[in-house]
């Protein structure tokens, strides 16, 4: 029994399988599923801190590090892109906003309660961990070979640099 809080977005019920299908002439195969299912979540993930920068954005009072949020958003809408690159590679569907799941909750509420600069920096650093720890996992899977390691140790953030 999977006892997983948050099973694979790639199953057959799933909506992003069911657009593949439409979408794709081959999509994946059951054994690429493991694979396009984790990127959809670190694409979910990417999308969760790009959001979260967005709504940081419309509250922020600081208008000098709204700069610095704005290009944080815009780098992990870029990421989210790349993975959803990756994932139609594999004959997937990355799933769309309407499909993604809350994943990093702590830096999404920190980003939430941000007014001021000092806020923002402490809830970006939330962020950047929560994300940096998604990636860590997805990088441990066994399923993957060094290509694909590869590329999602490039997209990765580093949880220690400073924001």
């Amino acid at each position: 029994m999977n006892r997983d809080p948050f099973p694979p977005l790639i199953s057959p019920r799933s909506p992003s399988y069911e657009r593949a299908w439409r979408e794709f002439p081959h999509p994946t195969t059951h054994d690429g599923a493991e694979t396009v299912a984790l990127l959809a979540r670190l694409s979910e993930a990417e999308q969760n801190a790009s959001s979260a920068c967005t709504r940081m954005l419309a509250a922020l009072e600081d208008d000098e590090y709204a700069d610095v949020v704005r290009d944080l958003s815009d780098l992990h809408a870029a990421r989210r892109q790349a993975l959803g690159k990756l994932i139609e590679r594999f004959g997937g569907s990355a799933p769309i906003d309407r499909e993604c799941r809350d994943l990093l909750v702590q830096g999404t509420d920190a980003a939430a309660r941000a007014r001021n600069a000092k806020e923002a920096q402490q809830a970006l650093g939330v962020l950047r961990r929560e994300l940096a720890a998604e990636y860590a996992a997805a990088l441990q899977n066994a399923g993957l070979d060094e290509a694909q390691r590869t590329a999602l140790a490039a997209l990765a953030p580093d949880p220690n640099l400073p924001v």
